[in-house]
């Protein structure tokens, strides 16, 4: 046992201890491992860490990773409240048709009933078939009969009970047959047999498909009218199944690289394909994706966010710098066409609405243009989207800008929305653009301002973000948490 003291006092760079659903971890170790990188544990340690695990989104292979580094539990006494984790269920609907097997009625109850609606029906219809033929008039005694019986009810006298009583009877006789006629005939057509509440839920069994129609060009002939038609028996064309969510969010699967280029200096584009041409990626704006490979004899994972979105059907496509100490960058530089990698996703903690701010705010550095990117051109093809959006991208050469022909088209096309400025650190003589590094005065001048309405969004190198933060305090902005939430009002990727 260790009581939350004794967790609090291992908060230092070489000593990391943390808290996860009241179970101890000493990840020490597991610093240089870690996929988010050293920072964000020793900025938990010591603490109660589980929502800020939850929320960040790990898969099963984690979670079994931090086995080797538990080293006791909380006293029951200290337990913080269990965390609720999301882990959608799915239960298997029966495939098979439900047939309602009704009880087989009483044969001579079925006889009686079924010749009393006859004599009903019968009298009913001769009734109406003298009234039609022969005018009403036919049965005006009766009418008088059954009005004078209905008046005795409340104006009877001395010595009249004879007739009341026989003038009561006739109409009471007429009544109870027309209202049980009524009533078999209605209960016949709605054949209820229990209440509603009896019969169990179902759906009948069927398979969900999608089917393509060969578009029909407008030039095409007409079919004649003495054309030959196809026989009904004719083999019909096959149908298509609704596809599988290519991602999971919590199991790695293997994708194949289909392409492969140099975008910019140490900068490559890859590709790699879905399973199916018309797969869609599924990820949901402002989250991203890890991937995962053996590298060395040891599973190393890193987070991307593609460049391509749930429009680019078929694909998944990266921009990643190559650095000469990255293991990951180093790996996927080295891959051939038709080596496979690893990924699962969405993760995440912004999934981006449109009411998330009135305006975003954007820093980026380098290849941490791909999650604005991604927002930019989200939110730029949503025509209904009024979010505001400006961007200070830094970069040390010109042609160090990526994507910088979209970005270009998109504040082109889309003045009132976005707006984007270049920042070159070591800038040729003939760039006119900004030069140096992204000031306060850049901040000023052409970000959204600190306000509750307001977001702003950082990713690029460490050294870069940690500067940024501290100037972003001293405008007036919040600072973001250790582990980013979609809550904070300055978010970093």
């Amino acid at each position: 046992m260790y009581t939350l003291e004794e967790v609090q006092r291992h908060n230092k760079p070489d000593d990391v201890w943390i808290i996860l659903h009241n179970k101890v971890y000493d990840v020490t170790k597991y610093l240089e491992d870690h996929p988010g990188g050293s920072a964000i544990l020793i900025e938990v340690a010591g603490t109660d860490a589980t929502e800020a695990f939850e929320e960040t989104g790990h898969s099963d292979e984690a979670r079994e990773d931090l086995v080797q580094y538990y080293i006791g539990d909380l006293p029951s006494e200290e337990h913080a409240e269990s965390i609720e984790v999301y882990r959608p269920t799915f239960e298997q609907v029966v495939q098979t048709a439900v047939v309602s097997v009704k009880p087989s009625p009483n044969r001579f109850r079925s006889l009686a009933l079924s010749l009393l609606k006859l004599g009903m029906t019968g009298a009913l219809g001769g009734v109406a078939v003298v009234g039609y033929s022969h005018g009403w008039r036919q049965f005006a005694p009766v009418f008088k009969k059954l009005s004078k019986s209905a008046s005795a009810v409340l104006y009877s006298r001395p010595g009249s009970s004879g007739q009341f009583w026989s003038g009561f009877g006739i109409a009471s006789v007429v009544q109870l047959s027309i209202t049980l006629g009524v009533t078999m005939w209605i209960s016949s057509k709605l054949d209820v047999q229990q209440e509603f509440t009896h019969h169990l839920p179902h759906r009948t069994s069927r398979s969900d498909k999608l089917i393509f129609r060969k578009k029909v060009s407008p030039t095409a002939k007409k079919v004649s009218p003495t054309a030959k038609k196809v026989s009904p028996t004719a083999k019909k064309a096959p149908t298509k199944a609704l596809p599988t969510n290519p991602l999971d969010p919590r199991q790695f699967k293997s994708f194949p690289l289909t392409h492969k280029e140099v975008v910019s200096p140490n900068v490559y584009r890859f590709i790699f394909s879905l399973p199916n041409t018309d797969d869609i990626l599924g990820l949901p704006t402002g989250q991203h994706i890890a991937l995962r490979a053996t590298i060395n004899g040891k599973s190393v994972s890193r987070s991307y966010t593609p460049v391509s979105n749930n429009t680019d059907l078929g694909r998944i496509e990266l921009l990643v710098k190559v650095y000469p100490q990255g293991q990951m960058t180093k790996h996927l530089e080295q891959m051939n066409i038709g080596d496979t990698i690893e990924i699962r996703g969405p993760k995440g903690a912004m999934q981006y609405t449109t009411s998330y701010a009135n305006h975003i705010g954007m820093i980026a550095g380098g290849t941490g243009i791909t999650p604005m990117y991604q927002l930019i051109r989200a939110i730029c093809d949503d025509k209904a989207d009024t979010t505001k959006m400006s961007l200070l991208y830094a970069n040390n050469t010109e042609e160090d800008i990526l994507l910088r022909k979209e970005l270009d088209d998109f504040a082109r096309e889309n003045p009132h929305k976005f707006s984007v400025q270049y920042v070159l650190s070591q800038a040729g003589e003939d760039w006119t653009g900004h030069r140096g590094f992204v000031s306060q005065d850049l901040i000023q001048t052409y970000l959204a301002p600190a306000d509750e309405d307001n977001k702003m969004l950082l990713c690029g190198p460490p050294p870069m973000m940690n500067a940024m933060k501290k100037t972003l305090a001293g405008l007036g902005w919040k600072d973001p948490s250790a582990v980013s939430k979609a809550t904070d009002q300055v978010f970093l990727f």
